[in-house]
């Protein structure tokens, strides 16, 4: 499938190569429910020191709400084909599971394509800067955990965002590559 270029699109597939993104990523989603593609977004305009606000979060959780009617019924049919034995010669099987996981990718991209449109980056107000001297990725690291912070609060499945700010902090680590930032961002 031919899709337009996406500025977002490529910042996620970017950082879901790095080591243990994708692990984390689908631990939030599959334990707590997260939405993997509100979370990057929260990552990609955090980086670009721009801070959400709830206005923000709401039209990007009213941009995603189609979107995960169609997502999860793909994915619980995907792992349900892989995990169950059905009675269906192996490469049908296989072959399926492959389309199965091609449109549920294809049904991603297209989320993030709804997303970053959702909303025009320079209307996204500066988050205020720490230290005038502090360098960009350390305000990129504080800012994304501001921004994953507020769209965790938007969450009824989660009884308090203390619960997983240990696998925030493992993510932020694993996207930005640097420990000590990010533990200091998560004190601050």
């Amino acid at each position: 499938m031919d899709f337009p270029n996406s500025e977002l699109w490529n910042y996620s597939t970017q950082i879901w190569t790095l080591p243990e993104v994708e692990k984390i990523c689908l631990a939030l989603q599959d334990n707590f429910d997260i939405n993997i593609n509100i979370l990057l977004y929260c990552c990609w305009v955090g980086d670009k020191n721009l801070n959400l606000s709830d206005d923000d979060l709401q039209s990007l959780l009213d941009t995603i709400q189609p979107w995960q009617t169609i997502i999860k019924p793909l994915r619980e049919s995907r792992k349900l084909m892989q995990q169950q034995s059905i009675a269906i010669r192996p490469d049908l099987k296989d072959q399926t599971i492959s389309n199965m996981n091609e449109m549920e990718l294809n049904a991603e991209h297209m989320a993030q394509l709804a997303l970053e449109k959702a909303l025009k980056l320079k209307n996204i107000t500066s988050c205020a800067q720490q230290d005038e001297a502090q360098d960009a990725e350390i305000n990129g690291i504080g800012c994304s955990l501001v921004n994953i912070k507020s769209y965790l609060s938007t969450l009824d499945s989660l009884t308090s965002a203390d619960e997983i700010m240990p696998q925030i902090s493992q993510l932020l680590t694993a996207i930005f590559q640097d420990e000590e930032a990010v533990q200091m961002a998560m004190m601050g």
